[in-house]
C-alpha cells in the first residue's frame, strides 16, 4: 500500500498534467473532424443538384436538373453515419472529462496518508503540497475540457444535428406532396 501511495506521490501531478493535455489534444482534434465532417453534410444538403447553362437563343440562363449529380438522400445518410462515427469518439472522451477531479482526490487522500505516517515536518510539507496540487491540477484541467466542449465539439453537433433534422422534415413533406400529387 505503501508502495501505491509512493507512486501517486511521485507521479500524480504528472499524470494529471499529461493525461490532461492528451485529453485536450485529442479533444480539439476530434472538433476539427467533426466541424469537418458537419461542412461535408451542409454542403451536401444545401446542394441544389441543378447546373445553370446560357441559352444561346434567348441569351439568358437556364436551370436544368443534373442527372450526373451523386447528392442523394443515401449520400446524406452515408456522411451523417460517418459524422456519428466521430461523435462516438467525442462522447468517450467527454466521459474522461470527470476523471480528473478524481484523480486529483486521489492525489489529496494520498497525501494525507502520507502526512499522517510522516514523522518530521519536512515530510508532513511534502506531502501535504502533494494533496493540494494534484486537487489543483485535477480541478483546473476538468474545468478547461468542459469549456473546451461546451464552446466546441457539442456545439458542432448540435448544429449538426438540427441542420439534419431540418433536412429529413422537408424530405418527408416532399414526399407526403409527391404522394399527394400520385392520388
Amino acid at each position: 500500500m505503501n508502495f501505491i501511495l509512493q507512486g501517486i506521490a511521485r507521479y500524480g501531478t504528472w499524470i494529471i498534467l499529461l493525461l490532461g493535455l492528451l485529453v485536450a489534444a485529442f479533444l480539439l482534434w476530434n472538433g476539427l473532424a467533426l466541424a469537418s465532417q458537419k461542412n461535408r453534410i451542409e454542403e451536401a444538403v444545401n446542394r441544389r443538384n441543378k447546373i445553370y447553362i446560357l441559352n444561346n437563343n434567348l441569351k439568358d440562363v437556364e436551370e436544368i436538373d443534373d442527372e450526373t449529380a451523386a447528392i442523394t438522400p443515401d449520400t446524406i445518410r452515408k456522411y451523417e453515419t460517418s459524422f456519428y462515427n466521430i461523435c462516438s469518439w467525442h462522447e468517450m472522451l467527454v466521459q474522461i472529462i470527470p476523471i480528473f477531479p478524481l484523480l486529483g482526490i486521489l492525489g489529496t487522500v494520498a497525501g494525507l496518508i502520507l502526512e499522517m505516517q510522516s514523522g518530521d515536518m519536512a515530510g508532513m510539507i511534502s506531502s501535504l503540497d502533494v494533496a493540494l496540487e494534484t486537487t489543483l491540477w485535477g480541478l483546473i484541467f476538468s474545468i478547461v475540457l468542459k469549456g473546451i466542449d461546451a464552446v466546441f465539439p457539442s456545439r458542432i453537433i448540435y448544429d449538426a444535428e438540427v441542420l439534419l433534422d431540418d433536412h429529413y422534415k422537408k424530405l418527408s413533406i416532399a414526399e407526403l406532396f409527391r404522394d399527394s400529387q400520385d392520388k
